[in-house]
C-alpha cells in the first residue's frame, strides 16, 4: 500500500520545521486516508470514545485509534494500534486507556521528547497535557499540514465532493416555490446528496430566503417559508472520502425582474472572469481587487474574502483578500464567491471550484448558476 499522502505530509511538516507531529484532525486524518469518521460522529460528541483517532509521525507513522472505531481504519502504510473504549463487561477507562496506548505509540513510532506538530483546533487539551508531561511540547502545525500537496486521489475526492455540490444546488433550485420552507429545502437538498453519494456524507447546507436573509449573505435554514418573487440562496460544503467542495447559488421563485437579472448576470460575469484571474503567479490581493471592482457600480463591496483554497478543510489559507500577498500556484484548488447584497433588494453569491493548470483552469464544480 502506498504511503505517498503520510510522506507528503511528513515532507510539508518538515519544510516548516516540524520534524515530528501527533495529528488528530477528522479532516486530515480522512485526506490523507488513513482513517474516516462516520457521518453519525460528525456534528456529536461520543460518549464512549474521547479521541477517534490519532496518527504519530516520528520516524515511522503508527495510528492510535479507539477499538470503537476499528472497522473505520483505513488501509496504509502506518501501523495500527487501538484502545479499549468501552467494554460493558468490566469498567471503562477510555481516557485511562487512550494515554497509555498513546505514550505507547508515540514511543514505537519514534516521537521524541522536543518540539512536536499538533493541530491545535483539533488536539483536546488533555491530549496536549500528556504530550507535555512525556516532554514532548506541542507547536501548532496546522498551517503546515495545510500545505501539504493533494495527490491524484484526494483531487479525485474534491470531483466527487464537487458533483455531490452540484446535487445540492440542482435540488434546491428544482425544489424552491412557495410554501416550502428554509429546513424543508435544505432536507430535500441532502436526500439528494445522500442518493447520489450512495450513503450519508458530511455537509453544510445554508438555504436562505427572502430579501432580508439574502441581504445579510444568509445562514442556517429556518422554518420560514417561501414566499413568490423571493430569493434564495444556498451555500454549500460537502465532504467525502477526505474530500471537501464548496458552492454557493441563487434561484429566483417566480419570474425575475429586469434589476435582478441584470445583478445577477454582473455576479455570474464577475465570478468567471475572475477565476480567469487565478493563474500561476498571479497574487491573491491582485485578484481580489479586480473582482470587486467588476462589481463596484452595483454598491459596497461584498463584506468577505473573494474566495478561499480548499483543502483538508472547506476554507482555507491563502484567502483571496484585499491584504493577502500570497502568490497563486499551479495545482491549487481554489473556490471564488463573488457577491452583491444590498438592504432591502436582498443578495446574490454565485461560487464555483476550480484547479489551477499550467494553461488553464479546470473547474471543478459544474453547476450552471442561473436564476
Amino acid at each position: 500500500m502506498s504511503d505517498g499522502p503520510i510522506e507528503l505530509v511528513r515532507a510539508a511538516l518538515a519544510a516548516a520545521g516540524h520534524g515530528q507531529a501527533v495529528l488528530s484532525h477528522p479532516e486530515t486524518l480522512g485526506r490523507l486516508d488513513v482513517f474516516e469518521q462516520p457521518f453519525e460522529d460528525w456534528p456529536v460528541s461520543n460518549p464512549f470514545v474521547p479521541v477517534p483517532a490519532l496518527l504519530c509521525l516520528g520516524r515511522t507513522a503508527v495510528l492510535v485509534v479507539a477499538d470503537f472505531h476499528a472497522a473505520n481504519v483505513r488501509p496504509s502504510a502506518s501501523h495500527v494500534v487501538t484502545y479499549r473504549s468501552y467494554d460493558y463487561r468490566t469498567p471503562p477507562d477510555p481516557s485511562g486507556e487512550l494515554r497509555s496506548t498513546l505514550l505507547a505509540a508515540l514511543d514505537e513510532a519514534g516521537v521524541d521528547a522536543g518540539p512536536t506538530g499538533v493541530e491545535a483546533r483539533s488536539l483536546p487539551l488533555r491530549v496536549a497535557e500528556w504530550l507535555r508531561e512525556s516532554g514532548r511540547s506541542p507547536v501548532d502545525c496546522a498551517d503546515a499540514v495545510a500545505e501539504t500537496p493533494s495527490t491524484p486521489s484526494h483531487l479525485d475526492a474534491v470531483r466527487r465532493a464537487s458533483r455531490l455540490a452540484d446535487v445540492v444546488q440542482q435540488a434546491v433550485k428544482d425544489h424552491a416555490a412557495p410554501g416550502v420552507s428554509e429546513a424543508e429545502l435544505a432536507g430535500l437538498a441532502a436526500a439528494a446528496m445522500f442518493g447520489e453519494a450512495g450513503r450519508r456524507v458530511p455537509a453544510i447546507i445554508t438555504v436562505s430566503t427572502g430579501a432580508e436573509a439574502t441581504a445579510t449573505g444568509g445562514g442556517v435554514a429556518t422554518e420560514r417559508i417561501v414566499q413568490p418573487g423571493d430569493l434564495v440562496l444556498t451555500d454549500t460544503s460537502p465532504w467525502i472520502d477526505g474530500g471537501w467542495s464548496d458552492t454557493a447559488n441563487a434561484v429566483f421563485v417566480g419570474e425575475p425582474d429586469r434589476q435582478t437579472r441584470r445583478r445577477f448576470d454582473a455576479v455570474r460575469r464577475a465570478l468567471h472572469d475572475g477565476i480567469a484571474l487565478c493563474r500561476p503567479g498571479a497574487v491573491a490581493k491582485d485578484v481580489d481587487r479586480q473582482v470587486r471592482a467588476m462589481l463596484a457600480e452595483q454598491g459596497p463591496t461584498y463584506p468577505h474574502h473573494t474566495g478561499h483554497r480548499i483543502g483538508a478543510a472547506w476554507s482555507e489559507e491563502p484567502r483571496i483578500t484585499p491584504y493577502s500577498e500570497v502568490v497563486i500556484d499551479e495545482g491549487m484548488v481554489l473556490a471564488l464567491e463573488p457577491a452583491i447584497y444590498l438592504p432591502g433588494w436582498g443578495g446574490i453569491r454565485l461560487e464555483h471550484v476550480f484547479r489551477v493548470g499550467a494553461d488553464c483552469n479546470e473547474l471543478l464544480t459544474r453547476f450552471e448558476h442561473t436564476l
